[in-house]
């Protein structure tokens, strides 16, 4: 849905990421009797600066990109770059507005995950978290206002990786036992 201008009316922006699961990569059914499910399954959208009416969304088929504030969508194909393409997060760098970071894995409930960047709007991903194996599916990352070398991510299991040089080298701290899901995180 898309509110413009502080609008109390919204508009829906789905029809041409339902065009787009006609495409036999990006249709998905697991828990309804549509096979466009997976691109209507959004998980986080994100905006920036550098990109003025550009929208980032990640969904359980990928990455997809509108340039017209939702109207059209497009495939960003971060498959290029990654063999993980089930986006569950997306954010823009309070630092530098052209850098993206996402979580990919191979679905929501897997034993993978990983975490890429883009430092030119998604042209190119690079994955950033050498050295960790995620155990769950990476599902929620943030990045550090006060310091751009500062990013941590999380897998559904509890598993919380960060590093704060920029992703040279990560630490990996546990959620107490129990948890069971982890949805969000903040970074200070």
């Amino acid at each position: 849905m898309r509110c413009l201008n502080g609008s109390e009316h919204c508009s829906d922006c789905s029809a041409d990421l339902m065009t787009l699961a006609e495409r036999p990569n990006l249709n998905s059914k697991i828990q309804s009797d549509s096979e466009a499910e997976g691109m209507l399954d959004a998980h986080a959208l994100a905006v920036s600066d550098a990109a003025p009416g550009s929208v980032f969304l990640a969904v359980r088929m990928g990455m997809f990109r509108s340039d017209d504030k939702g109207r059209s969508w497009r495939d960003m194909e971060v498959g290029r770059f990654s063999p993980l393409t089930y986006a569950r997060d997306v954010r823009v760098s309070p630092h530098d507005p052209r850098t993206l970071y996402a979580c990919l894995s191979p679905a929501a409930r897997s034993e993978d995950g990983s975490l890429y960047r883009t430092t030119d709007l998604g042209q190119s991903w690079s994955r950033v978290d050498h050295g960790v194996k995620a155990r769950a599916t990476m599902m929620a990352l943030a990045l550090d206002a006060a310091d751009a070398g500062h990013v941590a991510c999380a897998s559904r299991c509890g598993q919380v990786f960060s590093t704060h040089d920029g992703g040279q080298s990560w630490r990996e701290s546990l959620l107490p036992d129990g948890v069971k899901d982890v949805y969000a995180l903040a970074a200070r």
